[in-house]
């Protein structure tokens, strides 16, 4: 099934939560997969590393890429014994759910005024 918004509908009824993150916040299925592996408590990148069968380094700049698109926080925590240590932890599940709602209100709003247009009249 091609991965676009108007194929997103069924996509959703589906259950394919990775086609919605990947349409929505730019995402891989990898990315998704490392957001719920963190969503649920700190990880940290060596744990990440190991749940998604990849280096460290490949890891790290697909942690990046989450906490860009503000789906992840990264925390550095001091540890017991000395030095630190840095987890990361998936932004609430209540506050992405609020941001995609927002989103869909805004795309509802730009897709009603481009239906509302002439198409013939939009300069090539």
């Amino acid at each position: 099934m091609e991965k676009c918004l108007i194929n997103l509908p069924r996509v959703i009824e589906n259950g394919g939560r990775c086609d919605i993150f990947e349409c929505l916040f730019g995402l891989k299925p990898i990315h998704v997969k490392i957001y719920f592996y963190a969503l649920k408590k700190k990880r940290t990148i060596k744990e990440i590393a190991a749940h998604v069968n990849r280096d460290r380094t490949t890891t790290v700049r697909l942690v990046q890429k989450i906490i860009k698109q503000g789906l992840l926080e990264k925390e550095t925590v001091v540890l017991t014994y000395g030095g630190l240590k840095n987890v990361y932890l998936g932004i609430s599940q209540e506050f992405v759910k609020e941001r995609l709602r927002t989103t869909l209100g805004e795309l509802k709003i730009i897709m009603d005024n481009f239906l509302e247009l002439d198409w013939q009249k939009i300069p090539n």
